[in-house]
């Protein structure tokens, strides 16, 4: 993105807030909340898929282990945000390291479905471990501590002064992952994408490279789930479901892999569209799925790149 877009996009989300009740209702500010989150949940799966070549069937279950250890560190821990997101980006990181040390060996649909089998383990995991994640009935009632001092304390039980905070942690996250993109070891993971072969015959650690990548992409993730858990003050197995990790691809694609903001794009698509059709017809599954076949078709590569090349 360029800079005034970009500035003119950034503007408008902080001052969002501010036309609930006179030109919208809260409604509109929740569903932009679940939108940014899902973006930088799309943005941690395409520093590994868009730029890496890592395929990965199983992100949700870097996004569950992230909002599963957000909250029970507000639990057990400490009531405090920062421990609870540490606790959760640290979880995620470090389950990348175990999937990274036996996936990244793998190429195409076996990585996919070892990505998927992980997963799809933690929410068999989540599911009879009742003592700790609640079962299937979930964790309610996480907490929302408050950030800061005096006046500019932020009270996160005010939906506003949530959706600010996630703004900022969104914002901070896809700098994060655009400085790691730009960055020397960013562009060896382009090198190594592009050709496997030549990358390792310059010298390039391919296997170091995608681990790292994988370790950075499950923390994006792992802090996408942290703030979901404590923006619903509720986590279940279902985050750790496979359909989640589905979705979330859907989003990266729809937005334009290896383009990191087309991760918005797409969230605002697949999230924004699901709620705005459900509340006008049952049949909202069908119109949503014609759209993506129809997306998919006609801009395989994300509406990001075809709004690039018209412009």
């Amino acid at each position: 993105m360029t800079r005034w877009p970009a500035m003119v996009i950034g503007v408008a989300l902080a001052l969002a807030p501010l036309g609930v009740g006179r030109l919208y209702s809260a409604y509109y500010l929740n569903l932009l909340t679940w939108i940014l989150i899902f973006a930088l949940f799309a943005a941690g799966l395409d520093l590994a898929l868009g730029f890496g070549g890592l395929v990965s069937f199983g992100h949700a279950g870097f996004f569950g282990i992230g909002a599963y250890g957000a909250a029970l560190a507000l639990r057990h821990v400490a009531f405090s945000l920062w421990t609870a997101l540490a606790v959760g980006i640290v979880a995620a990181a470090l389950l990348a390291v175990v999937v990274g040390y036996f996936a990244v060996h793998s190429r195409g649909v076996y990585m996919a479905m070892l990505t998927f089998a992980f997963a799809q383990l933690l929410y068999e995991v989540a599911i009879k471990w009742v003592a700790v994640t609640g079962g299937s009935d979930g964790l309610p009632g996480v907490g929302r501590p408050r950030v800061g001092w005096g006046a500019l304390a932020l009270d996160l039980s005010d939906k506003r002064h949530m959706y600010w905070l996630v703004l900022a942690f969104v914002a901070l996250g896809f700098a994060l992952a655009r400085r790691i993109v730009v960055s020397p070891f960013g562009q060896a993971l382009i090198a190594l994408r592009e050709s496997e072969e030549r990358a390792r015959a310059i010298g390039i650690d391919v296997t170091r490279h995608r681990r790292v990548a994988l370790v950075f992409s499950g923390a994006l993730a792992g802090l996408a789930g942290g703030l979901f858990a404590i923006y619903q003050n509720f986590v279940s197995p279902e985050l750790l479901f496979f359909a989640l990790s589905g979705e979330v691809v859907v989003i990266a694609l729809l937005g334009g892999m290896g383009t990191l903001y087309g991760s918005l794009v797409g969230a605002v698509i697949a999230i924004g569209l699901r709620e705005i059709l459900s509340t006008y017809t049952d049949n909202w599954l069908v119109v949503l799925g014609a759209l993506y076949v129809a997306c998919v078709m006609c801009f395989p590569q994300g509406l990001t790149r075809l709004l690039a090349r018209t412009a």
